[in-house]
């Protein structure tokens, strides 16, 4: 591992979150607290919060078992189970920090591993994603949850995506023929544009769901991504580079038809 770098799941960013957990094994008398994990390793420290659960626990069950507890019993009983209670809320906190580490190695595999000629179908049968371009599609939503703060995982937004792909769907399906027809003609022309890392297989996708594979709502949703994908990284690439998207007349028009098409409401 280069000097510098972290080791994964280790995060100095959770250290106060680690220190209550640490704390209210302490004050629950954990007879392995020794053994407690250093701050900065997230995952040890779960495994260790999971495996001594019932330290905690223990503590409510035996204040609760007094026959007949005083005053400061029953507010000691309450204090006890409140432990319990953040206990387990400090422990999603590191669970979502977690996650968010993992998305961040993951979406710097997968952009190695585009990076290497390795091809989507393949990540994606180590992934368990059949579907066509799905690994691509999965690194593009975590480099965007990366992007955002992770703002894409919140119950709001995702009902809003919800909601959108319902309407969207409509769309896909009214506006499909017209699609269709853009898509053939790009692909018709695919020679005339330069050739783009890692937007080969997009355009062979493509190309398959032309070939009888656009029976579905899915499929023809995913044939109108995939064409949306080949035409931004068409357009992005020239942009970065100050050129035309092709110098080609007929296929310039091609293109500007598509993008319509591809973006019609």
């Amino acid at each position: 591992m280069p000097k510098g770098q972290p080791e994964p799941f280790r995060d100095s960013a959770t250290a106060e979150i680690v220190e209550r957990v640490r704390a209210r094994f302490e004050r629950a008398g954990d007879d392995d607290l020794e053994l407690f994990p250093a701050p900065e390793d997230l995952y040890g420290v779960l495994v260790y919060a999971r495996e001594h659960e019932g330290v905690l626990q223990k503590v409510v069950d035996r204040l609760a078992a007094i026959p007949r507890p005083s005053r400061d019993e029953e507010e000691s009983c309450a204090a006890a189970l409140k432990a319990v209670e953040e206990n387990n809320l400090d422990r999603l906190r590191l669970v979502r920090r977690m996650r968010q580490l993992v998305d961040v190695v993951e979406a710097a595999v997968l952009r190695a591993c585009f990076d290497s000629a390795l091809k989507g179908r393949e990540l994606g049968s180590v992934l368990g994603i059949d579907s066509r371009g799905g690994a691509a599609l999965r690194l593009r939503r975590l480099e965007m949850a990366i992007k955002s703060g992770w703002e894409v995982r919140t119950p709001r937004l995702v009902k809003e995506r919800e909601a959108a792909k319902a309407v969207e769907e409509g769309k896909v399906a009214s506006g499909h023929p017209l699609v269709r027809q853009a898509a053939l003609d790009l692909v018709g022309v695919r020679s005339a544009f330069p050739v783009i890392e890692d937007l080969d297989e997009w355009w062979n996708d493509l190309a398959e769901f032309l070939d009888g594979n656009d029976g579905t709502p899915s499929e023809r949703a995913s044939m109108r991504t995939h064409l949306r994908v080949v035409l931004t990284d068409l357009r992005d690439h020239a942009e970065e580079h100050g050129v035309l998207v092709t110098t080609d007349e007929r296929a310039l028009r091609i293109f500007e038809a598509a993008v319509a098409a591809a973006w019609s409401e």
